[in-house]
C-alpha cells in the first residue's frame, strides 16, 4: 500500500497548490485550475494563484500570462495606420487600404481599435485581457463608450 502522506509531502514540495488525498481505495489528486477563453479556445491555467505548475522539480514558478499577439499586433497596426492618416501620408482610408493591398472595410474595422479604452489596451499588453475578449469580437462590435467596452464580452 502506498503511503499517501509521503506523496503529499513530495507533491507539495514539487508542485505548490497540488493536493493529494485518499478516498477509500482511491487516491484523489486536486489541481487548482482556472479556465480562460482566448481566441475562441479554452485555456487552462493551473495553480492556486493562476500560475502554472511546472512538472520539473527544480523549476521556479513562471507567470502564465501570455500576451495575445494577434490582438496586440492588430492594435499596433491600427495606431500606426491612424498616425499615417493623421500625418497626411495617406489622404484617405481608401488610399491606405490600396497601398496595403487589403479591403477598405478591413482597414476601417481595425482602425476602430484606436478607440479602445486605455486600461483595456494596457490589460491586453500585459496578457490580462478579460476572458472571451478577442480580435473577432472587437472588430465586429466595438462600443464607442469605454464603460460599455469594459463589460463582459458575450
Amino acid at each position: 500500500m502506498v503511503d499517501v502522506s509521503q506523496i503529499q509531502q513530495e507533491q507539495a514540495r514539487r508542485y505548490p497548490g497540488l493536493h493529494v488525498r485518499r478516498d477509500g481505495e482511491a487516491v484523489v489528486v486536486h489541481i487548482p485550475a482556472a479556465f480562460r477563453k482566448r481566441n475562441g479556445q479554452q485555456t487552462i491555467i493551473v495553480g492556486e494563484d493562476g500560475r502554472p505548475i511546472d512538472p520539473r522539480p527544480d523549476a521556479k514558478p513562471k507567470d502564465d500570462r501570455r500576451v495575445n499577439r494577434t490582438l496586440v499586433e492588430a492594435i499596433a497596426k491600427a495606431h500606426r495606420w491612424q498616425e499615417q492618416l493623421e500625418s497626411g501620408e495617406y489622404p484617405s482610408v481608401d488610399d491606405l487600404a490600396q497601398s496595403l493591398r487589403v479591403d477598405r472595410s478591413y482597414v476601417s474595422r481595425l482602425l476602430q481599435l484606436t478607440s479602445l479604452a486605455p486600461d483595456l489596451v494596457e490589460a491586453i499588453l500585459r496578457g490580462e485581457e478579460p476572458d472571451g475578449l478577442s480580435l473577432a469580437k472587437l472588430r465586429k462590435n466595438l462600443p464607442v463608450r469605454w464603460d460599455e467596452q469594459r463589460r463582459e464580452p458575450d
